[in-house]
């Protein structure tokens, strides 16, 4: 592709702060916003960033072979150099372009929200996988392409690596694609070329502040994804949720609410829930699940109605629904012989990890056994979360493991000492820090028919400390500390 042609969708744009600069006559091999990533003949794209600035990598790009450096602040004015008003906004529009905008061959799903994005989004793929339409997944466990499955490193990639996926999925015969849409990707403008067909919210709670500073801030983000949406897609939102008519006002889309009250577009109420499933009346249907707890039953619902969204019949989307299992990583479920039970997990925030300590606690009240939670919080994130989570292990739990979780650059200890001081009798909470040894101490110390939550890591297979990656999943540590009592994946 010619330069020249991707100029053009930058000034059509409105985003090139000099239109009437003469255009470099180069062939472009590529686009990339990463310098360690750009080859002769590529795009580099400075993006200005929270902790890093690609502006201090253009020579290294320009090192690399780049041909073109697009960039707000113009370090040396030569024909190579184009300056622009938005480089987040014009390095989505180049990756489109350069890859012969894929999404307009796909049907769009986005799903944003706090909590449940991954559960959400993959019922999504799987209804319609179910009925017969090829569906990619871009989230944060994975990134299915139809010619390929890649793990992911951000829930929503950037757009210069959103965008061959795309072309992936359409190259493989895909025709829908679910997107979970980060609030970090909405900020950025990673997705600021797709056209959403429906999209889904499922809650608003306390998350990334360290991010977006305030909670207002980190709503308006998610806002802009239904904000964006035409007057020929849906909004999917949870009413039960207070950001939830928020997120949708002023919105073109049809809007559809799903809740457990009667005014709700589609409503469900809780049959039954056990460790084995939930059993729902869903949109006037009462049906078996495979997936369990409260939070689950708002997922099936988000998922029922983004798909009814699509034009799916109600019974066609109840039975694919049915049979769907859990993710990996989410409320993942193992028994012993000798009925302890394991849940993985990857609560991370308040909200999340209150709401699987809750569902638990449902299930233990008819056994009676003892409930631990072995968790931790992430360094370099968010540290207002940390006592909050604290004070909810204490709370809802009998016995709370604090451990590590991902410390990046944070001591681990540090981070710990942050959890213990929102509890009210930090004495009676184990320290065990590395996560090995206190998901050990948890298979050692508990009894028969306990119940231990491993919480915050989920699907996770590294942990970073001290700019060192480490192999680490918590179904691996599961397995191996409670290997004498025979655990087996449950569900």
């Amino acid at each position: 592709m010619n330069w020249t042609d991707l100029n053009r969708r930058l000034a059509s744009e409105g985003l090139l702060v000099n239109p009437a600069a003469s255009v470099p006559e180069v062939t472009v091999a590529g686009v990339s916003q990463d310098s360690r990533q750009v080859h002769p003949g590529y795009v580099f794209t400075a993006v200005p960033g929270k902790q890093l600035d690609g502006h201090a990598y253009i020579q290294h790009a320009l090192d690399a072979g780049a041909c073109i450096i697009v960039c707000e602040e113009i370090p040396d004015r030569n024909p190579g150099v184009v300056q622009v008003s938005n480089a987040r906004k014009a390095a989505a529009v180049i990756a489109a372009a350069f890859h012969g905008d894929p999404a307009t061959s796909l049907h769009l799903t986005g799903v944003t929200g706090t909590n449940g994005k991954t559960t959400t989004g993959t019922l999504v793929q799987h209804v319609l996988e179910c009925t017969g339409t090829a569906t990619g997944l871009i989230g944060t466990v994975s990134c299915v392409t139809g010619e390929a499955t890649y793990p992911s490193r951000l829930t929503t990639p950037d757009a210069t690596h959103l965008q061959p996926m795309l072309k992936e999925m359409v190259r493989a015969g895909c025709k829908a694609c679910v997107i979970e849409v980060s609030s970090h990707a909405l900020d950025q403008c990673r997705t600021e070329t797709l056209n959403f067909s429906v999209g889904v919210f499922t809650n608003l709670m306390h998350d990334h502040l360290d991010y977006h500073k305030t909670t207002e801030h980190y709503l308006k983000s998610k806002k802009r994804l239904f904000d964006g949406l035409n007057a020929e897609a849906t909004a999917v939102y949870n009413q039960d949720d207070q950001a939830g008519s928020r997120m949708v006002k002023n919105t073109a889309a049809t809007h559809c609410s799903f809740g457990q009250y009667t005014d709700a577009d589609i409503q469900f109420r809780i049959l039954e829930d056990r460790p084995g499933g939930l059993k729902l009346h869903l949109d006037g249907q009462a049906r078996t699940f495979r997936l369990a707890g409260t939070f689950n039953a708002y997922n099936l619902a988000a998922a029922y109605g983004a798909a009814r969204a699509t034009g799916l019949p109600r019974t066609e989307v109840m039975d694919a629904l049915s049979g769907a299992r859990p993710v990996s990583g989410r409320f993942e479920q193992y028994r012993c012989e000798d009925g302890t039970r394991i849940v993985v997990d990857f609560a991370h925030t308040p909200d999340a990890l209150e709401a699987v300590l809750q569902s638990l606690s449902c299930a233990r009240r008819k056994l009676t056994p003892r409930l631990w939670c072995v968790f931790g919080c992430g360094g370099n994130r968010d540290t207002t979360k940390r006592p909050r989570m604290g004070a909810i292990a204490e709370r809802l739990s009998d016995q709370v493991v604090i451990t590590s979780d991902n410390p990046r650059d944070e001591p681990a200890l540090t981070i710990a000492e942050d959890i213990l001081r929102g509890m009210k009798n930090p004495e009676r909470a184990h320290l065990i820090l590395p996560r090995d040894e206190a998901v050990q101490y948890a298979a050692q110390k508990c009894q028969s028919g306990d119940i231990i939550l491993v919480a915050g890591r989920g699907h996770e297979s590294i942990q970073v400390e001290n700019g060192v990656r480490t192999p680490l999943n918590d179904r691996d540590l599961v397995l191996g500390a409670f290997a004498s009592r025979n655990p087996k994946p449950f569900l």
